[in-house]
Parts: C-alpha cells; structure tokens; sequence
C-alpha cells in the first residue's frame, strides 16, 4: 500500500457535538479551573516547534484503557500515548500507521491480513511483535468495553510469523478496517496488561503521560516517548489536555490564550468571532433519543412501535436546532450520515412536527391517558434540550423524568440499560460500523439488545453485497429503523472548533474534534 504518509491529517470518526449557554452550577467549578490555567502554548524551541500544544476538552475520561473507552471526545486522550493498526486520513481514506499493509487474502472475504511495521517499540522499549498485536485484539474483544463488539466478527487472531498477524472472521466484516483505525486498533503492551491501564496508559504512541504533571478531573500532560520511532511527524513537544466541561470557561480559556483549541457552542459563535479566533466548521453529529427500551421491557409503552413514532411527531427537532444549536445544521430523522450510502433524503420528510398526531398515535395504542419516562440528563451537555424535551413530551401526555448526572458518570448511564430512554449526540460516519453498533442485537448501543428478525436479515444481506446493491440495501436498512422509530434524531449539528493564533488546525467532516494528528503551530 506504498509508503507511510505523515502522520497529521489522521481522521477517525466518532461521536460529535454538544451544548450551549452554560448553567449557573456549573459556573464556579468552571471559574476555578479557568483560573488555574497556566501559560502554556509558548514557542521557539530549538527546532522552530511549539513546546506545547494545549487542548481544553468537555468532558473527563474514566478510564486511559482503550478496551474500556470511546470514541468522539474521547480519542484525544488515547491518541498521544496509543497508535492505531490502521489510520484514517482527512478525507476519511484508511491508510497505513501500525501495520503497513492489510487485505484480506481469501475469496469470501473472512481472512484479513495485516503486515506491520518492524521497528516500532512501545513506550518501556519492548518491540512490537504479532504475537503482542494479538494479545491485544484479543483482550479487547473479552473487554465488555463501549466498542468491544468491533472486533466481534473476528473468531480468531493469530501471528504467523513477527510481522505478520491474521485475523479469521465469523463473516464478512465491512467495517473492520475502519474499527482498527479507532479504538479496537490501538495497542495496549501485553507486559502492562494487568497493570492499572485505566489511569497509565501503555502503548507505541508518540507520547507518553506524565504522571507527575497530570491531575484526574483537571488535566492530562503527555511528553515526547523517546522510543517513538517518527518523532519528527509531531511538532509538539507536550500535549496537555485541560477538563473544561463548562462552555464558558471553554471560550474564556481559548481567548486568553490559556489553550489553543476547544470544542465550541453554537450560542458562542458570535463572540469568538469578535475575539478573532479561528473558526472550524464541519458537519457532525445527529442529536436526539435514543428510544432504547423497543420490546419494553422497563418501559412497558416503548414496546409499541406506535408510541415511538408518537414521540418522533411530539418533538420539534426543527425548532431546537434554531433555539439551541443556533440554526447551526440540518433537520434530519436518520441515525445514518448525510452523503453515505445508507442515507435517503426522502426519509426526512417522515415524521413533521404534529403534536395531534402523536396524541392520535398514543391513543390507538392505549396510552391516551400518557405514561412516565425518565431518563438522565446533564449540565454539561445541552442543558437547554432537557426542558424543551420534557414541555414537548408533557403536550401530548407523557411526563418526563430526569436523574442529573455528573460528567464522571461517563457513558454508564446511556449504556447499562438503567435508563429505557436519553437524549444524547451520535457521530454517524462508516454505515456499516454505525449499524453494528447501534441495531445490532449484540450492538454495545442497543443495550437491551433488542433483536430484530427484519434488521438481521437486512444486515446479513449487506455484509455479503458489494457495490450498489450494497447501497440499496442500506437504504431499505435505514428506511426501516426510521418507520419502526427506533430513535428520534432531531438534526445534524455543525461541530464547531474555536482555535487560537498559535496553531492551525485541519478540519475533519463526521469527527465532533480534530485529531492530535491535525495540529501544527502557526507560520
């Protein structure tokens, strides 16, 4: 597959978009952390580089482990200290990173296989081998993490000999290239395996985490890993990863210079064009319910697909994109990505604001007299929905419920099945990955693993398909998650990056924040 690329314009895809105005408990928390900004984006080191890029991100991380992480917001944490098999570029191309080559070598597509690179060592300077990329492919897939199921098409992972690792699938896998580009192809050291992963990361990344530097909740430090084997593809001498999760103390951090880049609101896209920051703007994430519960089996009313289709009439998606999101992105009803093959315009025309509809629908199905649905809610993403959630939801009968939840919580709450029901924000890019993911029984996002006889089918006839039949089934696939209302997607938000004037980004469609990879410091 030819030589290896640099290494800054790396895309994977992920899981985009968030907030707005910020609330008022927030407020202090996130003035302390403001203030405790130091300083850091200076420049002029010996090679012309900037010492350090600075990051301030929304969320915190539970865990360093890429077996027990995410994607989206989370990669920036891995990305220093973990490499991938395979890279995605800008364009969302797969190119080479940890392994040089990958194909699969049999007619039924079933047996992929991966050449690596040969001077690649992890960060305590034990060499990269097969045998330690199977190590951790196979203790990923035993993880029980948030992407565990990329790799459960893969029956067995051997070496067949240093360099050379062959991965032998159940069935055909359309998204398994893709998934060694994300988390699933990060790769742990097999020596440090039983250590504390989850707060020291140990992989063949170009960094390594400093432990002295870093405070959990508040910031993350990373230092050039002397055993890299491409340090002169990375300008920067450290990262820092700041915990900002208020929007406000986001901007104010990017404007005083205190870090280089943030995710940003779409309320604040007027003052930071006023401070003269650089604005980044892709297409990202669609936002929504996830109406999860579709057999009900803690809420008795989610198993009929007519209140599903209820709540899809009952919400205004069109008018909290302009309220919230600032008009920043486009209505939609489909879990899958304007412009990829499973996506059909016409279908978004399914489902148009008409709360009588909705009560209509309720009634046919028994509930004219509404039901109860709780679901957790958080200050730190898009507080301002919950509410409009809930007024929508009280018009046509059914009384909403929220349990906050603290940003420390992570995805538990969304993926432990306590809760029938959320609102939460889904970076849509490869279709095959997001269909594994979201409608798949075993899918780690369909955690009542709701099993759909017509969706197998579907997904089995597209994991044989090639080309345009391919397209047509996902289309049919697509078609009949929208009618069975197994979500309600309000839009696709605009992702937006407020960066400062010593550094430039490289912006990346369906990934809700750029790669470590995109940074370079200013001209």
């Amino acid at each position: 597959m030819g030589e290896i690329p640099p290494l800054h314009n790396f895309k994977e895809d992920a899981v985009f978009s968030r907030f707005s105005r910020s609330l008022n408990g927030g407020l202090a928390t996130a003035a302390i952390a403001v203030a405790a900004l130091t300083g850091c984006t200076t420049s002029g080191s010996s090679n012309d580089n900037q010492e350090s890029l600075d990051l301030g991100s929304f969320i915190d991380v539970a865990s360093l482990d890429p077996a027990q992480s995410d994607v989206g917001h989370y990669m920036p944490f891995l990305q220093p200290a973990y490499d991938t098999l395979i890279r995605l570029d800008d364009q969302g191309e797969l190119v080479p990173m940890l392994a040089t080559s990958w194909d699969f070598v049999d007619e039924a597509r079933t047996i992929m296989e991966l050449k690596l690179r040969d001077n690649v060592k992890f960060s305590d300077g034990t060499p990269l081998t097969a045998d330690a990329v199977v190590s951790s492919l196979e203790r990923f897939k035993a993880s029980n993490g948030p992407r565990s199921t990329a790799l459960a098409s893969v029956d067995t992972a051997t070496a067949v000999d240093d360099t050379t690792v062959q991965l032998h699938l159940r069935a055909p896998d359309p998204a398994l290239a893709h998934n060694l580009a994300l988390v699933a192809g990060m790769i742990t050291n097999p020596a440090a395996a039983d250590t504390d992963l989850a707060s020291v990361p140990a992989g063949t990344g170009p960094y390594v985490l400093d432990t002295n530097a870093t405070r959990r909740g508040d910031v993350y430090v990373f230092t050039r890993n002397e055993n890299y084997y491409d340090t002169e593809a990375f300008p920067f001498d450290s990262i820092s990863i700041r915990v900002l999760t208020d929007p406000t103390a986001r901007l104010n951090a990017v404007k005083t210079e205190q870090v280089d880049a943030v995710y940003g609101a779409p309320s604040q896209l007027s003052e930071a064009q006023a401070s003269g920051l650089t604005i980044v703007s892709t297409p990202g994430d669609w936002q929504g319910l996830f109406l999860i519960d579709r057999d009900g089996v803690t809420t008795t009313a989610l198993g009929d697909v007519r209140v599903r289709q209820a709540i899809n009439y009952a919400i205004d998606g069109d008018a909290i994109l302009q309220s919230v999101a600032f008009d920043q992105g486009t209505p939609t009803t489909q879990v899958f990505y304007p412009g990829t093959p499973a996506f059909d315009p016409k279908l978004d025309d399914k489902y148009p604001y008409d709360p009588d509809k909705a009560k209509e629908l309720l009634t046919e199905a028994g509930y004219a007299n509404g039901f109860t649905l709780r679901m957790p809610s958080s200050d730190a993403f898009l507080p301002e929905v919950y509410p409009i959630i809930q007024q929508q939801l009280a018009d046509v009968g059914i009384t909403v419920e929220y349990d906050p939840q603290t940003p420390a919580a992570g995805l538990a709450p969304y993926l432990s099945g306590q809760y029938s029901s959320f609102f939460f924000s889904w970076g849509a890019s490869q279709n095959w990955l997001d269909a594994s993911l979201l409608l798949s029984e075993s899918g780690a996002w369909n955690p009542y693993h709701v099993a759909d006889p017509q969706i197998a089918d579907l997904m089995s006839k597209i994991a044989a398909a090639t080309g345009g039949e391919q397209d047509a089934l996902y289309k049919e696939l697509s078609a009949y998650v929208v009618d069975q209302a197994w979500f309600n997607p309000f839009y696709v938000v605009s992702n937006l990056m407020f960066v400062g004037p010593d550094v430039t980004v490289t912006p990346q469609p369906q990934q809700i924040v750029p790669s470590i990879y995109n940074y370079r410091p200013a001209e």
